[in-house]
């Protein structure tokens, strides 16, 4: 398995800094911590900028609105997404709009799903690879989603790695309606024009 890099972008330095400290301590694993800051440009440039810093790494990436992490939760999500070779994303249960991202404390097993929400997903270095960084057609909404897609129309598969549970705070990044209208906007061009 590869070496893992979490990438945690932020408004906020001392929030990320504080939620990177956590995750590493709870980890179960080793990882290396990149926090992205700096001016409002958006979830996906913020996030592109730690991808490019990254190399033979796994990575995960994390919002800083994480508040609560379980031992063993990134050793968890990377059993699942080594669980299976065409497994090319793994994310948690928690707060989130996707289904995936739902669930409660307690569950257990894993579940393949057509999305996950990019407040907390794992990504296998050879997705990064074969399909690239974020769409940077997309400001901050609908990145994940884009970025599913384009990773199963490779063959790689999405997993809900159901026993680890995160606390996040849903949209605690804030809504932006502008910036969603326009990704969701962008979404639905490219699905139709496929």
């Amino acid at each position: 398995m590869n070496p893992i890099a979490i990438i945690i972008p932020t408004l906020d330095r001392a929030r990320a800094e504080a939620t990177g400290k956590l995750a590493l301590v709870t980890a179960g694993c080793d990882a290396r911590l990149i926090i992205v800051d700096g001016p409002a440009r958006g979830f996906t440039k913020t996030v592109n900028e730690g991808l490019r810093q990254t190399t033979n790494e796994d990575v995960c990436i994390l919002n800083d609105d994480v508040t609560r992490f379980q031992y063993g939760w990134l050793t968890d999500l990377r059993a699942g997404l080594y669980a299976n070779p065409r497994y090319g994303l793994a994310g948690p249960s928690g707060k989130s709009a996707a289904k995936s991202g739902g669930g409660s404390v307690g569950m257990s097993g894993m579940e393949v799903v057509r999305q996950l929400s990019f407040w907390c997903v794992l990504i296998r270095r050879r997705v990064i690879r074969e399909i690239g960084i974020l769409d940077e057609r997309f400001i901050h909404y609908c990145s994940d989603n884009e970025y599913c897609i384009r990773a199963a129309r490779k063959g790689w598969r999405c997993v809900w790695v159901r026993s680890v549970y995160l606390e996040h705070i849903h949209h605690g990044s804030g809504l932006r309606s502008a910036w969603k209208q326009r990704d969701q906007h962008e979404l639905q061009r490219m699905r139709s024009s496929r």
